[in-house]
């Protein structure tokens, strides 16, 4: 779900299609927290993975099985370039069972 920056948003993306998973955009409010959009989008996912895209840019990765955000799956703050993308094949390789990409 997307609420968020329209450059971090498409490199998210990009790295999500680098790892050949399928995914689905949709629009968020605004007022709401990159890591609740996140878990809104995982929920609402038959592979139960959702990245959140904050109005400020902010990223965040979330798996529906987990209560809590994993703070090494969210940018913090308003995400560059290389981080978004970089969470995009995180959120990615989650949903087929390979290692996470490290964040350097």
């Amino acid at each position: 779900m997307s609420s968020g920056e329209r450059e971090v948003e498409r490199q998210v993306l990009a790295g999500i299609e680098e790892e050949g998973v399928p995914y689905t955009v949709f629009s968020g409010d605004d007022a709401v927290s990159a890591s609740e959009l996140a878990r809104c989008a995982a929920l609402r996912s038959p592979l139960q993975v959702g990245v959140g895209v904050a109005a400020a840019g902010e990223v965040s990765v979330r798996h529906a099985k987990l209560v809590d955000p994993l703070p090494e799956l969210s940018s913090g703050a308003a995400s560059d370039p290389v981080t978004a993308r970089i969470l995009g094949h995180n959120a990615a390789r989650i949903v087929v069972g390979l290692p996470l990409k490290p964040d350097n």
